[in-house]
């Protein structure tokens, strides 16, 4: 008998699905090569059909990103500042100030807290990749309306602009993969979204300040079975009236957190051990993360969680439909299983043709090592499906983020063939 001209992938315990994901890779190499070659051609009135189409893409990138980020109040913040280095002097000699090798000794400067140090990094990541972005396509309008010579740079950023892929420059601030170019904007707006929404819980005057910790738990408790469902639009109105009974947090952060959003989300899980750790006075290396996974959301939940989407809300957003937010620990959400599903209580066999499945939302819970209840397999999480990254300067993966232990009726070696793993985003 002949042999196959391809091979099962269960032969090499495998999943199926394999096999689509291999032609989905192979499919997307083709088209791009094809891209490649695509010609350009001219418009009747002598201007090119490609300027028009890198100026409107200008356009709508000035419609969709701010120029900066403004930051709470506490991102001017400078520690306190010891002099030990001057034989116990109480202030260093002022002309040391004046010229700026040394900074004042602050008295009374407020200690931001962990959350509010991941805040302040990742506002000033974000800043410098917007500047990153309107310096360049300024240069580039200018480059278009023919006031600037178009450097090698700029003439790369106007090809990959044409091809919607990531300019160069501005891939050595993504944390997205290698998403095309206009979903790669449309990721950083949302984003973008998430820092300022967390943003604006910390600054006075503002909606979400007023309807911080209003959850949705607490508006179905004095609603009558049978009556109309809460309406969204309403929730965003609110004042902050409704909130007299309800127990304010220690920290102002958001409902749940979308890893994808940071540029270094270890640093986020590294401040809530620290916050945990500051709380109930331990060492923090002697903590780590139980992971809870929640249950598949009910219909009657799916169907608050659409109108949510409809009304603008965002899962990290209070008010949002879903599972409380935890007394410790915080909830992410955003997380996809990738080579498996999660049936409720256990990660079981992904169906055929799908991949990818949401992960519902997770609670992770800062408990002292040897009190963990660790699942029978380590899933390791990462940015993209890429699952490859590089050491950065401070010793992380670029796109390891870390690992979640899962309750599966699977020895772990299953899983590791299987090649599971979850993941922060989708190719699709």
């Amino acid at each position: 008998a002949s042999l196959p001209n391809y091979d099962n992938p269960e032969l090499f315990g495998m999943h199926h699905n394999a096999d689509k994901t291999y032609n989905e890779h192979s499919s997307r190499e083709l088209v791009t090569f094809l891209c490649f070659f695509q010609p350009s051609y001219q418009l009747d009135s002598g201007c090119s059909n490609q300027d028009a189409i890198v100026m409107e893409f200008l356009i709508h990138v000035h419609k969709t990103l701010p120029a900066q980020i403004t930051g709470p109040a506490f991102m001017d913040l400078m520690p306190e500042v010891q002099h030990s280095f001057l034989a116990g002097a109480d202030r260093p000699p002022s002309v040391l100030i004046e010229k700026g090798y040394l900074q004042p000794k602050i008295k009374e400067a407020k200690q931001c807290t962990p959350m509010e140090n991941v805040i302040r990094q990742e506002v000033r990541q974000f800043n410098k990749l917007l500047a990153e972005i309107q310096r360049d396509l300024k240069t580039l309008a200018l480059c278009l309306q023919g006031d600037e010579t178009m450097s090698a740079q700029i003439d790369e950023m106007y090809q990959a602009i044409l091809d919607n892929k990531l300019p160069k420059p501005w891939r050595e601030y993504s944390t997205t993969g290698d998403k095309p170019l206009a979903e790669w904007i449309q990721t950083l707006s949302s984003r973008i979204l998430f820092m300022q929404y967390w943003i604006d819980i910390n600054q006075e005057g503002t909606v979400p300040y007023q309807l911080f910790s209003l959850q949705y738990s607490e508006l179905l408790k004095d609603r009558e079975e049978g009556s109309p469902p809460v309406a969204f639009e309403d929730l965003i109105k609110m004042s902050s009236a409704y909130q007299k009974n309800i127990k304010q947090p220690v920290e102002r952060v958001p409902r749940s957190f979308w890893l994808t959003a940071l540029f270094f989300p270890q640093g986020l899980l590294t401040a809530v051990l620290q916050s945990h750790s500051r709380v109930h006075k331990v060492p923090i290396d002697t903590l780590t993360f139980e992971h809870l996974v929640h249950p598949l959301p009910s219909s009657r939940e799916e169907e608050d969680k659409t109108r949510a989407n409809t009304a603008g809300l965002t899962p990290a957003m209070w008010g949002y439909p879903g599972p409380d937010v935890p007394e410790s620990g915080i909830l992410v959400h955003g997380l996809y299983l990738d080579g498996g599903r999660w049936d409720g209580s256990n990660v079981v066999e992904a169906l055929p043709g799908k991949q990818t499945t949401p992960l519902p939302e997770t609670h992770f819970l800062p408990v002292q090592k040897e009190q963990a209840k660790l699942g029978e397999y380590d899933c390791p999480v990462y940015r993209t499906s890429e699952r490859c990254g590089e050491l950065d300067a401070t010793g992380h993966s670029t796109n390891y983020i870390t690992s979640i232990h899962m309750n599966t009726e699977h020895p772990p070696e299953h899983w590791v063939t299987r090649g599971l793993a979850i993941i922060c985003q989708t190719e699709d």
